[in-house]
């Protein structure tokens, strides 16, 4: 089969692998497409995300799409279109027996050590984590369902969403399907900031209030003009540079919300106490997503989160370096970039 290697910085072949077979409680799966998530970009350019790095080659990519290949008697069967939950709990220790199984102690997860990723033809994975989609969603749309997920946790963590204003600073795919799903949620105004007017451009098609083009001006001052004054009740961060969350701290009413999706290149954040403090600021961090997938999947059944504004770019395999340079530089229009083996 063929498969895509990182062997260093910016670093990343094609090569033959072979063939692998579905263990017990696995199924083998055909990939069809993979779309490029800001972390593996961290890793494609920086070498590490979050400080976790590999020692040696490793194959890339954790939002996928893929058919069952087998084995004959496998659920789902044979035939079925399916997207993949990277995380693997042990469902043994103390945080997966209170339910967060994304907290687990002795998680895995789908390319980052020891486990390659799914940026080749063929892999096996356990069959309880993998889940149909509906007919009508294209394979290649597909993998956005598991930043969807990540969406769905993300607000979430956010008290009583319904009827409030909403500020998401970033409008990737994470930002763009956070909008989504707050507006599905019911919150009264969605706005947006990114410093790139094409993506501001697609989140008010995705149903934005208004956007604030970061960079041409005051983006808390704006927000603040937005929203007479007062400051929005809940800022979701999913831009990942520390300035974002800064800008989102400031963004914010007194007694306001504050979640953090992005993940800085810098493993660290630098926060003044006083402003939490006297504005009694409540700010939650986001891991991933717990179990969330058939809510997402639900929300694209339903017509409620659009995926297809944000897959921007498709490439085969052997342009995958042109693939993440484009979803490094987020230039040409690029949201979500995708490799696709179908």
């Amino acid at each position: 089969m063929r498969a895509i290697l990182q062997h260093g910085i910016r670093d990343i072949r094609v090569e033959e692998r072979p063939d692998p077979a579905a263990g017990a409680g696995e199924v083998l799966l055909r990939v069809q497409a993979v779309t490029i998530c800001a972390s593996d970009v961290h890793i494609y350019a920086e070498g590490n995300v979050g400080g976790v790095a590999w020692d040696r080659p490793f194959i890339p990519g954790h939002e996928a799409s893929a058919i069952i290949a087998g084995p004959e008697e496998a659920d789902p069967a044979p035939g079925t279109t399916v997207v993949l939950d990277p995380a693997l709990p042990c469902r043994a220790c103390a945080p997966c027996s209170a339910g967060n199984f994304h907290l687990c102690a002795n998680l895995k997860f789908c390319d980052l050590p020891p486990l390659d990723g799914t940026m080749r033809e063929l892999m096996a994975w356990p069959a309880d984590r993998v889940f149909p989609i509906p007919p009508a969603v294209p394979a290649v749309e597909a993998p956005l369902i598991e930043p969807l997920a990540v969406a769905v946790h993300a607000v979430e963590l956010a008290e009583a969403v319904k009827g409030t204003t909403v500020a998401v600073a970033g409008c990737g795919a994470i930002g763009l399907l956070t909008l989504q799903v707050a507006k599905a949620r019911g919150a009264r105004a969605v706005f947006a900031t990114d410093p790139i007017p094409a993506r501001l451009s697609v989140a008010r098609e995705l149903g934005a209030d208004d956007v604030v083009e970061v960079g041409a001006g005051d983006p808390v001052a704006e927000l603040g003009r937005l929203t007479g004054g007062r400051g929005v009740d809940i800022a979701f961060e999913a831009a990942g540079p520390p300035e974002a969350l800064a800008q989102c701290l400031e963004a914010v009413r007194p007694g306001g919300q504050v979640v953090v999706i992005g993940i800085p290149s810098v493993d660290e954040y630098r926060m003044r106490a006083s402003q939490l403090r006297r504005r009694e600021l409540t700010l939650r961090f986001v891991r991933r997503q717990n179990e969330n997938y058939p809510e997402a999947i639900g929300l694209v059944r339903d017509g409620l989160v659009a995926l297809s504004p944000i897959l921007t770019h498709r490439f085969p395999p052997e342009r995958v370096g042109e693939a993440f340079a484009l979803a490094e530089r987020k230039h040409q229009g690029a949201i979500r970039v995708a490799v696709t083996f179908s």
